[in-house]
């Protein structure tokens, strides 16, 4: 069972999300807050799989809560919510560490499927910023940002390697493997390996070998 936390000051949003989660067999609303104090308070004390943070509070910003929940918590899970889905806004959510990023705009269907996805381990990035990442994204400078090992795991990855082959060559554990893609993934505002095949292909990157 999927638990989950909504943070939301506007009560007919958390309700309906509530609604909505609630005819899923698999998840289950733990709680909810309608401040980012009271969610910071809570959320330090109890275990949650996701939670869902709109971006604006009224006494902190969504974005503000969350770096201070991951600080306590690094394996903090959290899908921000916002009406703004533009390059920047997403950046600065990934910045603070959001698995996910939702637009307002979504369907209920997606808001399930960003939550089964985050708390899987992976990351989800609703379709819109995900065009907008892509516009204004960075291109292959932004490589540079990975250390040596996860430039090595990128050029595996963007080859469809598993993390079975991946750690047979590279000689290091799945664990390990799945740190430096989560690291990768974040660094260069993508959501999964799809995304980061779509990157190589744009920037030409998939004519070079792994080392």
């Amino acid at each position: 069972m999927i638990s989950v936390t909504l943070v939301d000051d506007h009560i007919v949003v958390r309700s309906g999300f509530a609604q909505l989660l609630s005819i899923e067999p698999d998840i289950q609303v733990h709680s909810e807050y309608s401040n980012a104090k009271d969610a910071f308070r809570g959320l330090s004390e109890t275990v949650v799989d996701v939670a869902v943070i709109d971006i604006s509070m009224p006494d902190e910003s969504g974005l503000v809560l969350l770096e201070k929940l991951r600080k306590k918590k690094p394996d903090f899970k959290a899908i921000i919510l916002s009406i703004y889905d533009s390059a920047s806004f997403v950046g600065k959510a990934i910045d603070a560490g959001a698995y996910g990023y939702l637009s307002k705009r979504c369907g209920p269907s997606e808001l399930v499927t960003a939550i089964r996805t985050v708390a899987s381990g992976d990351r989800y990035l609703c379709a819109d910023a995900l065009v907008n990442l892509s516009n204004a994204s960075a291109g292959p400078d932004v490589l540079h940002e990975l250390t040596k090992r996860e430039r090595e795991v990128f050029d595996h990855l963007i080859l469809g390697q598993d993390v079975k082959e991946i750690g047979s060559e590279l000689f290091i554990s799945h664990k390990t493997i799945h740190v430096h893609r989560a690291n990768i993934l974040s660094k260069l505002g993508l959501s999964n390996n799809v995304d980061l095949i779509r990157f190589a292909l744009h920037h030409k990157l998939l004519h070079d070998e792994p080392v």
